[in-house]
């Protein structure tokens, strides 16, 4: 069952607020990142995993939204693990946030289940086999979790393909899905195709 929910993000929120002074971020990255947080409606008992933290910002944006839900989340570059870790040291003080440096194919997750997985231009969903990595995000995922993968395109033609193969591969391993975008200025077209596992 698929459906398609254009979503507009407000022009005026292409800040970044959780960003340090020293670490600017770029405001195509920041608005990226408020609308992927925006469109899997944080909770705040949610417990959630990113696949590829980059320097953390979405990591902040979820744990700014949690009390009891905590957020995991990976990826293999020790800098931007630590640029990450840096940025969202009080969250990790506070039991919000876990940051890890590793890959998602070899991550100690087994013993945990999660609301929401995102992933946010990660090419395991658009390079190669994929197979292996869908299944153990289907397992982890908590009985009606979902998992939600964004892509950032240039243009409407480059985002609607990233939407439909996306899609395909989602619906091949069992997950009923939803597509949205976004529109930032003339040309970047954000999107997002999310899934949940049929029993």
């Amino acid at each position: 069952m698929k459906r398609t929910l254009p979503i507009r993000h407000p022009a005026s929120a292409t800040g970044d607020a959780a960003s340090s002074p020293d670490e600017p971020v770029r405001p195509t990255t920041a608005h990226r990142q408020r609308w992927a947080i925006q469109t899997m409606a944080v909770a705040s008992d949610d417990k959630v995993l990113e696949i590829g933290c980059g320097r953390g910002a979405a990591v902040s944006l979820v744990a700014s939204r949690l009390t009891t839900g905590r957020i995991v989340a990976i990826d293999r570059a020790a800098t931007m693990v630590r640029l990450a870790t840096k940025r969202n040291i009080a969250h990790i003080n506070a039991g919000r946030a876990e940051i890890q440096c590793v890959g998602f194919e070899s991550a100690d997750l087994d013993s945990l289940r999660f609301d929401k997985i995102f992933a946010v231009n990660v090419s395991i969903f658009w390079l190669g086999d994929a197979t292996q990595q869908i299944e153990r995000m289907r397992s982890l995922l908590t009985p009606g979790g979902r998992l939600y993968v964004f892509g950032e395109r240039p243009t409407a033609a480059h985002a609607t393909a990233n939407l439909t193969s996306t899609t395909m591969l989602l619906e091949a391993h069992g997950f009923a899905t939803t597509t949205a975008s976004a529109t930032r200025g003339k040309s970047q077209v954000l999107t997002c195709v999310s899934g949940t596992p049929i029993d």
